[in-house]
């Protein structure tokens, strides 16, 4: 499988957001296959503020408004973010030519990205190799290949999961002939 889709939950929008939990999932786009072996780890707010990363109250009093499960991301076991991040380089692996697809070219790769210059690393993957999911959500075909939903609605494994089942099932939207 050489599709990779990631999700992070944040306290914030921009690039130096809070990263409160990072989740991804191996996929492969034509077949629709989704690697067992997914990544997911809740940070701690602890060790982003000590790499300079920001809290955006709007978006702490949008946290407010969720639900109990999309807020367990608050109470559950953390790591700390180099750790979460050295760990993920371990999940990912030495494929560079991977495709690394995330809901937006301006939110969940920009961040990581970001994060991971805070201790003077690269992405494990070739920057050409970045997928913008919500590109490919908007095209036409989009519309009529259905959506599933995430099993927990702001759960960063479970976002990554549907947008992989998504993109899988407009990608084959793509390819009818």
């Amino acid at each position: 499988m050489n599709h990779v889709m990631i999700d992070f939950e944040t306290l914030g929008t921009s690039a130096d957001s809070v990263i409160m939990s990072f989740g991804a999932v191996r996929f492969d786009l034509d077949s629709g296959e989704i690697d067992d072996e997914a990544f997911y780890r809740s940070i701690t707010i602890d060790s982003n503020l000590e790499k300079g990363r920001r809290i955006d109250e709007s978006t702490l009093v949008w946290w407010m408004g969720q639900n109990a499960a999309a807020q367990k991301v608050f109470t559950e076991p953390k790591v700390s973010l180099e750790e979460a991040l050295t760990e993920f380089y371990d999940w990912f692996g030495p494929d560079k030519n991977t495709c690394v697809w995330s809901n937006g070219a301006d939110f969940d790769i920009p961040m990581l990205h970001h994060a991971v210059k805070s201790f003077g690393w690269e992405l494990p993957w070739k920057f050409w190799n970045n997928r913008c999911f919500r590109t490919l959500k908007n095209l036409p075909a989009a519309k009529r290949a259905g959506k599933p939903e995430a099993a927990v609605k702001h759960n960063a494994l479970s976002d990554a999961i549907a947008q992989a089942q998504h993109a899988h099932l407009i990608w084959a939207e793509l390819n009818k002939k």
